[in-house]
């Protein structure tokens, strides 16, 4: 086990400080990028727009857990207590109930398919604990149940459909291949204190990344090798913003990556409910060449010019990302003489801050825009 995992630039930021509003859990991003927080510790799901803007998406739930949306939009969310997994339209009314029993606590959705993937986390009776399939029809399929897993609860998917599962008692992650069964891959260490217990956990660029509540650290696990763990960031207990390498987190609980992987959320489980953004520069590894992106207007109504110097010739992907990650437009472009110059029209983007994101595969720039 690697003890630091500090190589790669990375920025943390709070993007979510409302005392009225406390994300304590479970995360998920809708496909228009508002991204939706549970309060387990009390009745609410939280949904917090691209500007900033943060108000009750349900509420009168009995510990609501897992998040997780299907390719309409609905929200599944989990009531750990109430035994139910309820589904919401975008709007937040209730379209229907799966009574599924005991304690379900994690949420995904499933690999290619409307169904969502649940764990149940019953902490008097683990053995019987496991992770289980709700079809649309609200038909209930077991994957994997009982030892070795006692109680878990993080679920996530890497490529082709390899569904990982975080055990919260112990920190073992584990996995279910396609071809069914369950391989272990590393266990997660942390101190002999009163919470040393893995919360959430997510798959972003080749890794697997998963939240300690006691140690207030993040980990990174490489899947492709066995108890290949290191801390990615935090050290104690507390709120600093800033470098991944200095910055503090309040019992980090659910964690989420983005579609692009370039971006990872967390909640914390602090009773004050922050939400933090870890924001990775170069996010494929790649270094930037001499150019630079020119936009403008910037702010921006009703569209924009990008333009760019002294770089390589040949063609260039375009995308445009909002503010959580999600992205909104995609392109191509090319530069036949070292200059680049495109167009993109705003009409209909909601206002917000983006990140204009230029690629060849050999160098990549990026670029913030406001749209207002």
């Amino acid at each position: 086990m690697s003890l630091l995992g500090y190589g790669q630039t990375a920025t943390v930021t709070t993007i979510l400080n409302d005392p009225t509003a406390d994300v304590d859990d479970a995360l998920a991003l809708d496909s228009q990028g508002n991204l939706y927080g549970s309060n387990f510790a009390g009745d609410t799901v939280y949904k917090i727009t691209p500007s900033g803007d943060v108000s009750p998406f349900v509420s009168g739930l009995s510990n609501p857990n897992g998040l997780a949306f299907d390719s309409n939009d609905n929200l599944y969310v989990v009531e750990y207590s109430g035994g139910a997994i309820h589904k919401y339209d975008i709007d937040g009314n209730l379209l229907q109930t799966f009574p599924v029993g005991g304690f379900p606590s994690g949420l995904v959705s499933a690999y290619h398919s409307d169904s969502v993937i649940f764990t149940t986390a019953d902490f008097a009776d683990v053995g019987n604990n496991g992770v289980f399939e709700l079809k649309p029809d609200g038909t209930v399929t077991t994957l994997y149940q009982g030892a070795p897993l006692s109680l878990p609860v993080g679920l996530t998917y890497g490529p082709s459909g390899v569904l990982y599962i975080g055990d919260y008692l112990t920190r073992e992650i584990y996995r279910i291949p396609k071809k069914g069964g369950l391989e272990y891959v590393a266990t997660v260490p942390a101190p002999a204190n009163f919470v040393p217990f893995l919360a959430f956990i997510t798959y972003s660029q080749g890794f697997l990344y998963g939240t300690v509540y006691g140690e207030n650290k993040i980990y990174k696990i490489n899947p492709r090798k066995t108890d290949d763990v290191e801390i990615y960031s935090g050290s104690t207990f507390g709120n600093m913003d800033g470098d991944i390498s200095e910055a503090t987190y309040a019992f980090p609980a659910g964690i989420l990556a983005n579609q692009s992987g370039n971006t990872l959320y967390i909640s914390e489980f602090s009773g004050i409910g922050n939400i933090r953004k870890i924001t990775r520069g170069n996010g494929n590894g790649n270094m930037p060449s001499t150019g630079s992106v020119v936009v403008f207007p910037n702010p921006a109504t009703n569209s924009i010019q990008i333009r760019m110097n002294q770089i390589e010739l040949g063609d260039y992907s375009l995308k445009v990302y909002n503010f959580f990650g999600v992205q909104v437009y995609e392109g191509q472009t090319n530069s036949e003489d070292g200059t680049l110059q495109d167009t993109i029209s705003l009409i209909g983007w909601k206002t917000g801050i983006y990140e204009v994101i230029i690629s060849n595969g050999n160098h990549r720039y990026s670029k913030k825009i406001i749209v207002r």
